[in-house]
């Protein structure tokens, strides 16, 4: 214990510079290339972090068009399309996965995440629409699309864990983008009335970089998981304020270990 005591002392010195300077560009995925499921795609504009929690979003400019959706009473969340899906991208999870095992992990995430947006608008605490199983004819629409699943490799998940407690908390951040699962998703909400795109995002994220111990590190999809839920809460709270309503990003770093 004695041991830790140093350590310990440096990574609270250490904790607000973490969250401030450079390692927190180092810990956050890269955005991810739009797919041609984006209809706005050119006109999708990148983020700040404090401002939105989407990488890039593009949102419908008339005032007529968003007084008339938001006075639409069901919402029904489409299925996850997965058309889009690119392969494994980081040679590590490459390494760890089998096409058999990510097709039903594929499968799995894209109900799980239709699930979470649903259960997002239902429990709103403000909710403007009621959610339907089946589409009405005015119903506005959220789609989705998933566009990049690379499992998180155990394997990388411990040496990330060597590399922090050979250095100090978060190092891993520097290097560990390779070592990491990650998960991209595009989505939009459309009135299918006036049939126009109200909203249209881009987002991607990786496992954290976490400043101690995260579970997500030795699992290959609980991770993505717990991304799904965050970009949920996060779209239903974009969709719900006023278009210059600041919804922030998730952290880069884990203080929890879940």
């Amino acid at each position: 214990m004695m041991a830790l005591l140093p350590r310990l002392l440096l990574f609270a010195t250490l904790l607000p510079l973490l969250a401030c300077t450079q390692l927190k560009r180092f810990a956050k995925a890269s955005p991810s290339d739009p797919s041609a499921f984006l209809r706005h795609a050119a006109d999708l504009q990148p983020t700040v972090d404090a401002d939105s929690p989407f990488a890039r979003v593009w949102r419908n400019p008339s005032p007529a068009v968003w007084a008339e959706a938001r006075s639409r009473w069901t919402l029904h969340v489409a299925p996850v399309c997965l058309d889009h899906l690119r392969p494994v991208g980081r040679k590590l999870a490459r390494l760890e996965t089998r096409d058999a095992g990510r097709e039903v992990a594929v499968a799995k995430l894209a109900a799980y995440t239709r699930q979470e947006f649903e259960k997002a608008f239902r429990q709103s605490p403000r909710p403007r629409q009621e959610v339907v199983a089946s589409p009405r004819p005015d119903s506005l629409l959220v789609e989705l699309a998933l566009v990049e699943l690379d499992p998180n490799p155990i394997t990388g998940g411990v040496t990330r864990r060597v590399i922090n407690l050979l250095a100090v908390p978060g190092a891993e951040s520097v290097v560990g983008n390779p070592l990491k699962g990650r998960i991209a998703l595009e989505g939009r909400l459309y009135d299918p009335v006036r049939k126009q795109v109200l909203l249209e995002f881009s987002d991607a994220e990786q496992n954290r970089s976490a400043l101690l111990l995260s579970l997500h590190d030795f699992n290959h999809y609980s991770h993505s998981r717990k991304v799904v839920r965050e970009w949920a809460r996060q779209f239903e709270a974009v969709v719900r304020q006023p278009p210059d309503a600041k919804v922030k990003d998730s952290s880069a770093f884990m203080l929890s270990i879940w």
